[in-house]
């Protein structure tokens, strides 16, 4: 009997370590779409609305902790040279306090 409780507790261990990144990253909302302009704190995203379905313009603040990926390379926001209607993905934290804060943008490699 002993030996069983200490394997469910094994398997149960297991299964928390393999769904800790899916709950963690639970809340991050990606946002697909086409650039419609380019500043230097932030980058203004043509999408769809998640919830409402319909096309819409959103503006993403971008900070210093925002990650930027072109293709498989990290690259800083200056460097990424986004441009106006490249396709873009802005990844957010739904449940953070400032909304629109970009924590991840990823670009296809040139």
């Amino acid at each position: 009997m002993k030996r069983f409780r200490g394997a469910a507790n094994v398997v149960v261990i297991v299964l928390l370590i393999v769904a800790m990144p899916a709950i963690i990253a639970a809340h991050d909302v990606p946002y697909p779409g086409t650039v419609l302009s380019v500043e230097a704190e932030r980058v203004q995203v043509k999408t769809i609305d998640p919830e409402s379905k319909k096309e819409v313009s959103l503006w993403f603040a971008v900070t210093g902790d925002t990650m930027v990926r072109r293709g498989d390379r990290r690259v800083t926001y200056a460097d990424a040279k986004i441009a106006k209607d490249e396709r873009i993905v802005v990844v957010v934290n739904h449940d953070a306090e400032v909304k629109n804060v970009a924590i991840e943008i990823r670009l296809a490699a040139q």
